[in-house]
């Protein structure tokens, strides 16, 4: 992007005559805000089913005597169907409403998990129509309460805190989706896995659409047009970053496969992952906590930089224990940037797009995932695998960060709008 290039028409806002810098607000702060702490916690139940299923799909192709390439393959298509419907339903979200797309969405995905649980993996084209569908009608449940978080907060500083509990918290899907479906595979038949992983989302969907909050958002003014939220160079350079970074997280699943067969401990396939979502849950608090003096394209640039470094020691192929110890750095890191990448979000979409706009955060996350799975089981889950897709991740952040850089220039922070009264 040449430097004398014009932010876009939606950028453009006075610039404030004075900061005076606040402290952070504290997690607890906002837990303590009417339904903040419900509607996360059902949110956080309704996404059960991202965290289970592909853990579960690669274990179920196993025990049906598919190798590698086959749970990867369904794997990838769950991480696919995702991306697609993601931005589909957000814009759906951002147009009609949040009630009637949650329900049809949580029910659609529920059904499909259920063919699942009683048809399982053997035969590999049912399954995969059941993954595919399954994928694609999940409802946007992340897109979907950081669109209410705005009204749920009071101050600019409750709403960045809540970003980043929300993506904190999230990590928690992926600590207990993978452990879950790793403990569910080890006492039961493989179709339990995907019948808990259905009442789980279907539960926590329809607890939030029943919400008042959800009941009283309105849509607002949309961006009109085929684009939507992707009118924005800065987010569809941010979206190439994202998709990297799920290439990252992507082939760790497959990694971590391979090294728990390598070095003789089942136990690795669902800890090493569940590791970096722990390290993920305490990076995003430790960056929350921190006074962040510098601009957010600095934060973005600095976060990017250590994710890409920490996975270098994996790459050493370390023995079990030392292999989970390591996985929490690079979870820290992750949380720190992807706490970045939300706010980057509020701060590039057009606005009446920005559950679109989240809807393709996970769009290009799942993205990367399905293809960072794919390539992993292909290569058969070498570590040096995720440390290059980090490192891709660094290098497309720099355009990112010049734009961040020029808008910032231009025009202060700004807090996304929350919905029109009914």
């Amino acid at each position: 992007m040449s430097a004398v290039e014009t932010p876009p028409d939606h950028l453009v806002r006075a610039t404030p005559t004075h900061h005076t810098p606040q402290p952070p607000v504290h997690w607890g702060t906002v837990l303590r805000l009417p339904f903040a702490a419900r509607l996360l916690a059902a949110t956080l139940v309704s996404r059960a089913p991202l965290g289970m299923t592909p853990v579960a799909l690669l274990i179920a192709a196993r025990a049906n005597g598919h190798g590698y390439g086959a749970g990867a393959a369904l794997a990838s298509l769950y991480g696919l169907a995702v991306a697609v419907g993601q931005p589909l339903l957000g814009r759906l979200v951002d147009r009609r409403g949040q009630t009637r797309t949650l329900l049809a969405g949580a029910i659609t995905s529920a059904a499909a998990l259920l063919v699942l649980a009683a048809a399982g993996t053997v035969d590999l084209l049912i399954a995969a129509v059941a993954v595919a569908v399954a994928g694609a009608t999940a409802p946007p449940m992340e897109g979907v309460l950081r669109a209410l978080w705005p009204a749920l907060t009071p101050t600019p500083r409750h709403l960045r805190a809540a970003l980043a509990i929300d993506c904190g918290s999230q990590e928690l899907v992926y600590v207990a989706g993978p452990l879950t479906a790793a403990a569910l595979a080890a006492v039961a038949p493989p179709g339990i896995t995907f019948a808990v992983a259905a009442g789980l989302g279907l539960g926590g969907a329809l607890a939030v659409a029943a919400s008042a909050p959800s009941r009283r958002w309105r849509p607002g003014p949309v961006c009109r047009g085929p684009l939507g939220a992707l009118r924005s160079v800065g987010m569809r350079w941010m979206l190439l970053v994202l998709t990297a970074v799920g290439g990252t997280l992507g082939a760790l699943s497959v990694a971590a496969l391979a090294a728990s067969e390598r070095h003789a401990a089942s136990w690795l396939a669902g800890v090493l992952p569940a590791g970096v979502s722990v390290g993920a849950l305490l990076g995003t608090a430790a960056w929350t906590a921190l006074p962040l003096p510098v601009p957010l394209s600095r934060q973005l640039a600095l976060t990017a930089a250590v994710f890409a470094a920490v996975w270098v020691p994996l790459c050493l192929d370390p023995p079990p224990f030392a292999a989970l110890a390591l996985t929490v750095l690079p979870g820290m890191a992750f949380g720190a940037l992807l706490t970045c990448a939300y706010q980057v979000v509020a701060e590039l979409a057009p606005p009446g797009t920005l559950v679109e706009a989240y809807g393709w955060l996970i769009a290009a996350f799942g993205l990367g995932q399905a293809l960072g799975t794919a390539a992993a089981g292909v290569l058969e889950g070498p570590w040096a695998l995720p440390a290059a897709t980090a490192t891709l991740a660094l290098v497309l952040s720099a355009p990112v960060c010049q734009r961040l850089a020029l808008c910032t220039a231009v025009v202060p922070s700004r807090r996304p709008s929350p919905e029109r009264p009914s």
